[in-house]
Order: structure tokens, then sequence, then C-alpha cells
């Protein structure tokens, strides 16, 4: 018996407090294992996992979708959408967590993946239903390319990282560029 509540009691601790919005870091949970825990806990804890992420993607969504709509000019836009993917990674990392068996973490990649996959099409969707409404040709195609500039779906793809260089370490070596004339 567990005095402390266990693994259990770490992943549900942790897991209102991330779906709240706080930022912790998963990596730090104790790696779960389905033989440890009865059948209806395990699917208890299983859906708490999953209603955590559930819950920052639906505000994430919403974060989105008003800062979308709220965007006046092309650089608003860009903003938004790169606001909204640098709110990913800690919630791909939550799916992504060591701590949780690969079953469920692919399940688990998977549902975040297919959020924001569809997501991306949704708004390209949109804007795409902006020509039948009368929006001018100019805008709808700014405003596309805007949107295929800065895809949701970038963190799917690769690791997310920081800026566009600045952030580099001024000590490493260099690349080599070669400039042809």
């Amino acid at each position: 018996m567990w005095v402390t509540g266990g693994h259990y009691q770490a992943w549900a601790t942790f897991l209102e407090r991330w779906g709240a919005g706080e930022n912790l870091d998963p990596a730090t949970l104790p790696a779960l294992t389905k033989d440890d825990f009865a059948g209806d806990s395990w699917q208890r804890l299983a859906d708490r996992i999953t209603g955590a992420l559930s819950a920052r993607l639906t505000v994430w969504s919403d974060t989105l979708a008003r800062e979308l709509s709220a965007a006046r000019d092309e650089f608003a836009a860009a903003r938004a959408l790169n606001h909204a993917r640098w709110s990913l990674p800690p919630v791909r990392a939550l799916a992504a967590a060591p701590g949780i068996p690969e079953e469920l973490r692919g399940r688990l990649i998977g549902l975040v993946d297919g959020h924001i996959e569809a997501t991306q099409r949704q708004i390209d969707e949109q804007i795409q239903r902006l020509r039948s409404a009368g929006v001018p040709r100019a805008a709808v195609e700014a405003r596309l390319r805007t949107v295929r500039d800065n895809p949701l779906t970038a963190v799917t793809r690769a690791p997310h990282v920081t800026g566009g260089g600045w952030d580099r370490d001024p000590a490493a070596t260099p690349r080599r560029r070669v400039i042809l004339d």
C-alpha cells in the first residue's frame, strides 16, 4: 500500500496542475506500468491524462481562434500563429512523456498531432471560404500565404527550436557559407 498515493497520486496531482495551465515538466514523473494498477485505476489514469491534454488543447484552440479573428493584418496573423505554435511543445511533451507506456504514448501523440493537423486544415479551409464571401483575392492570397508560411504543424515534424538564429551559441563553430556570384 502506498502511504503517499504512489504513482497514481503523483500523476493525478501533476495533471490537475498542468491541465490548469502550469508550466511543469512531465519528465519528472514516475514511470507508469499498466500492470501496477487495477484495470479500472489504469483506465481512470489514462482518462485523466487525455482529459488534461484535451483541456490544454481546448484553451489553445480558443486562444488561436480569438487571436486570428482579431488579426487585422498579416503581421498580426503571423504573430497569432507563432504564439499558438509556441504553446504546443508542452502539450506534445506530456503526450510523449517518458513515464507513459509506449502504447498509450503513441495514441496520445497521435491525438495531439491529429488535433494540430485538423486545426491547420480548418484554418486553411476558412481562408479559402473567404473567396466566396467577396473578400478581395489579394487579401485572401496574402492570408493564405501567411498561414502556410507559419504552419502550426511544424511542431509535429521536428523538435521545436527557438528563434531564427539569434539564440545560437556565439562560441560555437559557425556554419560555412558559400556565396555564389
